[in-house]
């Protein structure tokens, strides 16, 4: 985390640097193009480590925080509630199991987060035909598993689309425009530009989530995936509001509102839907 956050203030330094230096000496093609060239370079490599990181260490973050759980024997002091966990730990790696191969997909690992804040964590990382799956503890917890199938699978078609990869070359075309905008325009017209590249970046980002939810949907069901988003909606709604806006604004960079999260999942057409039919993951009704 500190590597990142030192690597993207270097370029940040970089670019901030070479844009007043252009407003004290005039533009120089040449330097704004080394500029844009490194700056977007650098972003790509970090973003490009921290992807192969994250892969490299999906089967042991999965031994350590999955399989610990889903793979050993029921002991008698276990209780109900982790009797149950575990056991949609077993049948979500045997889901993953079965439909790699026909996402396009070699293998997929899964875990759970130890980090703050990471009960309702879902988020995925993948390097071409390998993926890596984080899953809170919400999604298996008796309470909420409902929600499992439509997380489950936003976060493998986010495999299955390559957007990972996707993510880290908007991203660092972002930046490098960014880096040669400093060095050939005036500083109202480069922050004009550097806002704009922001901007096309995150509706980018965007999209690939909202692509995703659809996936979801087509698989879960309309319904399914925008209940989910309405009891995040709810979740926000009961925190207090300085945390809400915070949460809110942070979000924003790279996912896109709930409400139009959810309008999405109502509305937006759905080709090759696949009906009706019951999630493999979805809970027996109680009773």
């Amino acid at each position: 985390m500190l590597q990142r956050h030192a690597g993207q203030a270097v370029v940040a330094t970089a670019i901030i640097s070479e844009a007043v230096m252009t407003q004290l000496r005039g533009p120089v093609t040449a330097i704004a193009v080394g500029v844009a060239a490194v700056a977007g370079g650098l972003w790509a490599v970090q973003g490009r480590a921290r992807q192969k990181s994250a892969i490299g260490m999906g089967p042991s973050a999965q031994a350590l925080t999955w399989q610990v759980h889903a793979g050993r024997k029921p002991l008698p002091s276990d209780s109900d509630t982790y009797r149950y966990v575990a056991a949609r730990m077993r049948q979500t790696t045997e889901h993953v199991r079965r439909t790699t191969a026909e996402r396009g997909l070699k293998k997929v690992t899964l875990a759970t987060s130890s980090e703050t804040g990471s009960w309702a964590d879902a988020r995925s990382t993948g390097h071409g035909r390998l993926g890596h799956v984080w899953l809170g503890m919400r999604w298996l917890h008796p309470r909420h598993t409902n929600h499992l199938p439509a997380v489950l699978e936003h976060e493998l078609a986010h495999l299955q689309r390559r957007d990972t990869g996707k993510r880290i070359a908007a991203e660092s075309a972002a930046v490098a425009a960014a880096g040669l905008a400093a060095g050939l325009l005036s500083l109202p017209a480069f922050a004009l530009s550097a806002a704009a590249a922001w901007l096309l970046n995150t509706l980018f980002f965007w999209w690939g989530e909202l692509a995703c939810d659809l996936a979801a949907a087509r698989v879960c069901g309309r319904t399914a995936v925008a209940d989910m988003w309405r009891e995040d909606l709810d979740r926000e709604r009961a925190r207090s509001v300085l945390p809400r806006i915070w949460g809110t604004v942070r979000g924003l960079r790279t996912h896109p509102p709930l409400r139009l999260r959810i309008l999405c999942a109502e509305h937006f057409p759905l080709p090759d839907a696949r009906g009706q039919a019951v999630h493999p993951l979805h809970p027996p009704a109680a009773g």
